[in-house]
């Protein structure tokens, strides 16, 4: 049965791919309708670290990126941004999943473009918990203004956010940030999908 349901997980993520891929965007699969049904307590996540991999010195002033111990056993980030653009609500977010096999990040079946300010109203993967910041001085909000300092603060996934019945294994999940189609900025998660032993 399980497998049967990965399937259809699969499926659909395929589906989500060719539709997004068109040039049209009227017929474009929106995924953020499908990701907010999206609930879960089959599985945990080991939140590893997240890491900016570059940014767009054209668009943005400064895209900074820090994980650390928090309490000494759970991993956080803090993400400190500014653009030099007025972005509004029309980042972008293309989602694509590397699983971990023979030594290397292979390509995962599940790909999906998100917008930002839909996805943090959704609360997909825990984004809502970034607007609770305990720093204070954060604004992980919408709309994305120019010259304003915007940020997660102390921020980790909830995995009770996240698609069902992801296999077991380590992951990275490339995030690349798009506004009218130019790229803004790209990171890298990483993370391990586990199961309880046994279950109370």
């Amino acid at each position: 049965m399980t497998k049967f349901l990965f399937s259809v997980i699969t499926a659909i993520a395929i589906y989500i791919v060719v539709f997004q891929s068109g040039i049209n965007q009227r017929f474009l699969c929106h995924a953020g309708e499908l990701m907010d049904k999206f609930k879960q307590s089959d599985y945990n996540l080991s939140f590893e670290r997240m890491e900016r991999v570059r940014f767009s010195k054209q668009y943005m002033q400064y895209f900074e990126v820090v994980t650390f111990k928090y309490n000494r056993t759970s991993a956080v980030s803090n993400l400190t941004w500014s653009f030099k653009i007025d972005v509004g609500k029309k980042l972008e977010i293309v989602v694509q999943a590397y699983r971990f096999a023979s030594n290397e990040y292979r390509l995962f079946p599940l790909r999906m473009q998100l917008n930002y300010c839909d996805a943090i109203e959704k609360d997909i993967i825990g984004l809502q918990n970034a607007l609770k910041s305990p720093c204070g001085n954060s604004f992980a909000g919408c709309p994305i203004l120019k010259n304003r300092v915007g940020g997660f603060c102390k921020w980790s996934p909830d995995p009770a956010h996240f698609p069902p019945n992801i296999p077991d294994g380590k992951y990275m999940v490339e995030l690349q940030g798009t506004f009218d189609l130019n790229e803004m900025f790209v990171l890298h998660g990483y993370g391990t999908v586990f199961r309880p032993i046994a279950k109370k």
